[in-house]
Protein backbone atom coordinates (compact mmCIF):
# COMPACT_ATOMS: atom_id res chain seq x y z
CA UNK A 1 0.00 0.00 0.00
CA UNK A 2 2.98 2.71 0.13
CA UNK A 3 4.18 4.70 -2.76
CA UNK A 4 8.03 3.39 -3.75
CA UNK A 5 10.23 5.33 -5.90
CA UNK A 6 12.71 3.25 -8.31
CA UNK A 7 15.76 4.62 -9.86
CA UNK A 8 14.89 7.78 -7.34
CA UNK A 9 15.76 11.51 -8.20
CA UNK A 10 15.21 13.95 -5.48
CA UNK A 11 12.04 16.50 -5.79
CA UNK A 12 14.09 19.69 -5.28
CA UNK A 13 17.56 21.13 -6.00
CA UNK A 14 18.22 21.06 -2.62
CA UNK A 15 17.27 18.94 0.85
CA UNK A 16 15.13 20.78 3.40
CA UNK A 17 16.65 20.28 6.29
CA UNK A 18 14.05 20.55 9.41
CA UNK A 19 15.68 20.35 12.94
CA UNK A 20 13.44 19.06 15.80
CA UNK A 21 14.40 21.20 19.22
CA UNK A 22 13.23 21.75 22.40
CA UNK A 23 15.92 22.70 25.24
CA UNK A 24 13.38 20.36 27.89
CA UNK A 25 13.92 16.76 27.67
CA UNK A 26 11.10 14.08 27.34
CA UNK A 27 8.86 16.65 24.85
CA UNK A 28 8.86 13.38 22.27
CA UNK A 29 11.22 15.29 19.80
CA UNK A 30 12.91 11.69 19.05
CA UNK A 31 9.18 9.71 18.30
CA UNK A 32 7.71 12.98 16.09
CA UNK A 33 10.83 13.11 13.95
CA UNK A 34 10.44 9.60 13.26
CA UNK A 35 6.97 9.49 12.95
CA UNK A 36 7.18 12.00 10.72
CA UNK A 37 10.38 10.53 8.27
CA UNK A 38 8.31 7.63 8.34
CA UNK A 39 5.30 9.14 6.74
CA UNK A 40 7.20 11.34 4.16
CA UNK A 41 9.31 8.08 3.30
CA UNK A 42 5.75 6.18 2.67
CA UNK A 43 4.60 8.77 0.20
CA UNK A 44 7.15 8.64 -1.84
CA UNK A 45 9.84 11.07 -0.08
CA UNK A 46 13.74 10.52 0.50
CA UNK A 47 14.54 11.37 3.92
CA UNK A 48 17.35 11.35 6.30
CA UNK A 49 17.22 11.24 9.72
CA UNK A 50 19.92 12.44 11.74
CA UNK A 51 19.99 11.37 15.41
CA UNK A 52 21.55 14.38 17.09
CA UNK A 53 20.99 13.70 20.79
CA UNK A 54 24.89 12.20 21.40
CA UNK A 55 23.75 11.77 25.16
CA UNK A 56 20.56 9.80 24.66
CA UNK A 57 20.39 8.44 20.95
CA UNK A 58 16.70 7.41 20.60
CA UNK A 59 16.01 8.18 16.76
CA UNK A 60 18.07 6.13 15.29
CA UNK A 61 16.73 3.13 17.09
CA UNK A 62 13.19 3.51 16.35
CA UNK A 63 12.63 1.48 13.59
CA UNK A 64 15.06 -1.65 12.58
CA UNK A 65 17.90 -0.89 10.32
CA UNK A 66 18.42 -3.23 7.18
CA UNK A 67 22.43 -1.95 7.20
CA UNK A 68 24.14 -0.28 9.82
CA UNK A 69 27.15 1.87 8.58
CA UNK A 70 30.44 1.81 10.69
CA UNK A 71 30.23 5.56 10.97
CA UNK A 72 27.73 8.20 12.38
CA UNK A 73 27.10 11.46 14.09
CA UNK A 74 30.77 11.43 15.66
CA UNK A 75 32.62 10.78 12.81
CA UNK A 76 30.89 13.33 10.81
CA UNK A 77 31.36 16.13 12.93
CA UNK A 78 34.74 15.16 13.83
CA UNK A 79 35.22 15.02 10.22
CA UNK A 80 37.13 11.62 9.90
CA UNK A 81 34.48 9.89 7.39
CA UNK A 82 34.96 9.68 3.66
CA UNK A 83 31.96 11.57 2.40
CA UNK A 84 32.24 10.19 -0.88
CA UNK A 85 31.62 6.91 0.40
CA UNK A 86 28.07 6.62 1.14
CA UNK A 87 27.89 2.96 3.27
CA UNK A 88 30.39 4.15 5.33
CA UNK A 89 28.23 6.83 7.04
CA UNK A 90 24.56 6.37 5.71
CA UNK A 91 22.83 3.57 7.57
CA UNK A 92 19.49 2.05 6.06
CA UNK A 93 15.92 1.34 7.68
CA UNK A 94 13.83 -1.57 6.79
CA UNK A 95 11.69 1.32 5.42
CA UNK A 96 11.84 2.58 2.08
CA UNK A 97 13.18 5.60 1.02
CA UNK A 98 13.75 6.29 5.11
CA UNK A 99 17.77 6.23 6.20
CA UNK A 100 19.82 7.48 9.13
CA UNK A 101 22.79 8.49 10.63
CA UNK A 102 23.22 7.34 14.00
CA UNK A 103 24.65 8.88 17.64
CA UNK A 104 27.87 7.23 18.69
CA UNK A 105 29.02 9.40 20.77
CA UNK A 106 28.94 7.23 24.41
CA UNK A 107 31.86 9.16 26.44
CA UNK A 108 29.90 12.60 25.78
CA UNK A 109 33.12 13.97 23.66
CA UNK A 110 30.94 16.05 20.75
CA UNK A 111 30.04 18.71 23.03
CA UNK A 112 33.68 19.81 24.21
CA UNK A 113 35.23 19.24 20.76
CA UNK A 114 32.31 21.72 18.91
CA UNK A 115 32.72 23.95 21.59
CA UNK A 116 36.42 24.12 20.84
CA UNK A 117 36.47 24.42 17.27
CA UNK A 118 36.32 27.85 15.14
CA UNK A 119 33.78 25.96 13.09
CA UNK A 120 32.47 23.75 15.57
CA UNK A 121 28.39 25.61 15.52
CA UNK A 122 28.57 25.55 11.84
CA UNK A 123 29.89 21.88 10.95
CA UNK A 124 26.59 20.22 10.47
CA UNK A 125 25.46 23.11 8.36
CA UNK A 126 29.07 22.59 6.03
CA UNK A 127 28.47 19.26 6.16
CA UNK A 128 25.49 18.52 4.76
CA UNK A 129 25.82 21.31 1.80
CA UNK A 130 28.17 18.31 0.45
CA UNK A 131 27.15 16.21 -2.70
CA UNK A 132 26.02 13.20 -0.47
CA UNK A 133 23.04 14.84 0.62
CA UNK A 134 21.41 15.96 -2.39
CA UNK A 135 20.07 12.70 -2.79
CA UNK A 136 17.54 13.62 0.11
CA UNK A 137 14.34 15.69 -0.17
CA UNK A 138 13.93 16.19 3.80
CA UNK A 139 16.55 15.68 6.51
CA UNK A 140 15.58 16.16 9.97
CA UNK A 141 17.50 16.29 12.79
CA UNK A 142 16.65 15.11 15.75
CA UNK A 143 18.10 17.41 19.19
CA UNK A 144 18.96 16.70 22.69
CA UNK A 145 16.54 18.47 25.17
CA UNK A 146 19.50 20.56 26.44
CA UNK A 147 21.01 24.40 26.05
CA UNK A 148 24.30 23.43 24.70
CA UNK A 149 27.02 23.77 21.50
CA UNK A 150 25.20 20.23 19.73
CA UNK A 151 21.48 22.32 19.92
CA UNK A 152 22.98 25.48 18.51
CA UNK A 153 25.07 23.63 15.52
CA UNK A 154 22.08 21.72 14.81
CA UNK A 155 19.43 25.15 14.73
CA UNK A 156 22.13 26.42 12.54
CA UNK A 157 21.79 23.54 10.26
CA UNK A 158 18.54 23.97 9.42
CA UNK A 159 17.53 25.67 5.40
CA UNK A 160 14.11 27.70 6.61
CA UNK A 161 12.05 26.48 9.09
CA UNK A 162 12.44 24.13 12.43
CA UNK A 163 9.78 22.33 14.63
CA UNK A 164 9.49 23.39 18.47
CA UNK A 165 8.28 21.00 20.36
CA UNK A 166 6.31 21.48 23.46
CA UNK A 167 3.68 19.53 25.58
CA UNK A 168 0.52 21.92 26.60
CA UNK A 169 2.13 22.32 30.00
CA UNK A 170 2.41 25.53 31.34
CA UNK A 171 5.84 24.89 32.88
CA UNK A 172 6.76 23.70 29.51
CA UNK A 173 5.75 26.51 27.16
CA UNK A 174 7.83 28.71 30.11
CA UNK A 175 11.07 26.54 29.48
CA UNK A 176 10.47 26.31 25.89
CA UNK A 177 10.92 30.65 25.95
CA UNK A 178 13.18 30.79 28.47
CA UNK A 179 15.42 27.96 26.96
CA UNK A 180 14.71 27.39 23.35
CA UNK A 181 14.05 31.23 22.28
CA UNK A 182 17.19 32.23 24.76
CA UNK A 183 19.07 29.73 22.39
CA UNK A 184 18.15 31.30 18.98
CA UNK A 185 18.69 34.94 20.64
CA UNK A 186 22.62 33.95 21.37
CA UNK A 187 22.56 32.98 17.84
CA UNK A 188 21.53 35.86 16.30
CA UNK A 189 25.12 37.28 15.29
CA UNK A 190 25.42 34.34 13.00
CA UNK A 191 23.39 36.73 10.64
CA UNK A 192 26.70 38.87 10.05
CA UNK A 193 27.98 35.77 8.21
CA UNK A 194 24.98 35.28 6.53
CA UNK A 195 23.36 32.61 8.21
CA UNK A 196 19.26 32.91 8.62
CA UNK A 197 17.86 31.97 11.72
CA UNK A 198 14.84 29.13 11.13
CA UNK A 199 11.69 30.12 11.60
CA UNK A 200 10.27 28.14 14.63
CA UNK A 201 7.14 26.49 13.76
CA UNK A 202 5.78 25.30 17.51
CA UNK A 203 4.07 21.93 17.71
CA UNK A 204 1.88 20.71 20.28
CA UNK A 205 2.53 16.96 21.82
CA UNK A 206 0.51 14.67 23.89
CA UNK A 207 -2.34 17.25 23.52
CA UNK A 208 -5.59 16.09 25.40
CA UNK A 209 -8.86 17.58 25.47
CA UNK A 210 -8.72 18.84 29.17
CA UNK A 211 -10.09 22.45 29.66
CA UNK A 212 -6.40 23.15 31.42
CA UNK A 213 -4.64 21.98 28.29
CA UNK A 214 -6.84 24.45 26.40
CA UNK A 215 -6.29 27.15 28.25
CA UNK A 216 -1.94 26.39 28.12
CA UNK A 217 -2.04 26.11 24.67
CA UNK A 218 -4.19 29.57 24.20
CA UNK A 219 -1.55 31.48 26.56
CA UNK A 220 1.31 29.99 24.02
CA UNK A 221 -0.68 31.28 21.17
CA UNK A 222 -1.44 35.02 22.68
CA UNK A 223 2.54 34.83 23.78
CA UNK A 224 3.18 34.61 20.35
CA UNK A 225 0.71 36.72 18.58
CA UNK A 226 1.65 39.37 20.68
CA UNK A 227 5.65 38.69 19.90
CA UNK A 228 5.83 38.58 23.90
CA UNK A 229 8.55 35.80 23.92
CA UNK A 230 11.24 37.78 22.89
CA UNK A 231 12.86 41.66 22.78
CA UNK A 232 14.16 40.29 19.17
CA UNK A 233 10.64 39.21 18.02
CA UNK A 234 11.13 40.84 14.71
CA UNK A 235 14.32 38.90 14.00
CA UNK A 236 13.16 35.40 16.10
CA UNK A 237 10.00 34.24 14.02
CA UNK A 238 7.83 31.52 15.59
CA UNK A 239 4.41 30.78 14.64
CA UNK A 240 2.31 27.74 16.23
CA UNK A 241 1.57 24.60 13.70
CA UNK A 242 -2.54 24.15 13.88
CA UNK A 243 -1.93 20.45 13.61
CA UNK A 244 -1.78 19.02 17.67
CA UNK A 245 -0.14 14.87 18.05
CA UNK A 246 -2.76 13.63 20.61
CA UNK A 247 -1.54 11.68 24.00
CA UNK A 248 -2.00 8.42 22.40
CA UNK A 249 -1.00 4.69 23.30
CA UNK A 250 -0.70 4.04 19.62
CA UNK A 251 2.86 5.65 19.64
CA UNK A 252 4.02 3.47 22.40
CA UNK A 253 2.72 1.03 20.02
CA UNK A 254 5.01 2.25 17.41
CA UNK A 255 8.27 2.18 19.55
CA UNK A 256 7.53 -1.04 20.48
CA UNK A 257 6.49 -2.55 16.26
CA UNK A 258 9.25 -0.73 15.57
CA UNK A 259 6.52 0.93 12.76
CA UNK A 260 5.28 4.32 11.81
CA UNK A 261 2.35 5.28 13.65
CA UNK A 262 0.24 6.17 10.62
CA UNK A 263 0.73 2.23 9.55
CA UNK A 264 -0.86 1.26 12.64
CA UNK A 265 -4.04 3.38 13.18
CA UNK A 266 -5.62 5.24 10.06
CA UNK A 267 -9.03 5.24 11.72
CA UNK A 268 -10.47 6.24 14.93
CA UNK A 269 -14.02 6.30 16.81
CA UNK A 270 -12.30 8.46 19.34
CA UNK A 271 -12.69 12.44 19.42
CA UNK A 272 -8.95 13.00 18.47
CA UNK A 273 -7.45 12.50 15.50
CA UNK A 274 -6.04 9.05 14.50
CA UNK A 275 -2.14 8.83 14.32
CA UNK A 276 -2.44 8.47 10.38
CA UNK A 277 -4.68 11.95 10.56
CA UNK A 278 -2.06 13.66 12.93
CA UNK A 279 0.88 12.67 11.00
CA UNK A 280 -1.00 13.68 7.59
CA UNK A 281 -2.03 17.35 9.26
CA UNK A 282 1.53 17.75 9.89
CA UNK A 283 3.21 17.04 6.90
CA UNK A 284 0.31 19.23 4.89
CA UNK A 285 1.49 21.94 6.94
CA UNK A 286 5.23 21.71 6.99
CA UNK A 287 5.47 20.97 3.02
CA UNK A 288 2.46 21.95 1.07
CA UNK A 289 4.45 21.51 -1.78
CA UNK A 290 3.97 17.98 -1.59
CA UNK A 291 0.21 17.64 -0.72
CA UNK A 292 -0.61 15.64 -3.67
CA UNK A 293 1.60 12.93 -2.67
CA UNK A 294 -0.11 12.92 0.70
CA UNK A 295 -2.91 13.10 -0.64
CA UNK A 296 -2.48 10.22 -2.48
CA UNK A 297 -0.98 7.83 0.31
CA UNK A 298 -4.47 8.81 2.10
CA UNK A 299 -6.30 7.43 -0.73
CA UNK A 300 -4.49 4.33 -0.88
CA UNK A 301 -4.85 3.94 3.06
CA UNK A 302 -8.65 4.45 2.85
CA UNK A 303 -8.65 1.87 0.06
CA UNK A 304 -6.73 -0.96 2.34
CA UNK A 305 -8.79 0.18 5.49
Amino acid sequence: MYLKSNGYTPLGAKPKICPVVSTKGGEGKSTQAANLGGFLADAGIKVLIIDGDHAQPTASSIYPLAYEAPCGLYELLMQTVDLSQEESIISRTTIENLDVIVSNDPRNLLPTYMLNAADGRVRLRNALSKPLFSQYDVILIDSQGSRSVMSELIILAATGEMIGMVKPVLPDVREFMRGTVALMEELLPYAAFGISLPHIRMLVNCMDYTLLAQSTVEQAENIIINGAYSQHADEISISMLETRIYDLDVYKQGHASGLPVHRLEKKTSRKSDSAFSSMYKLACELFPEWQHRFDALAEKGAANV
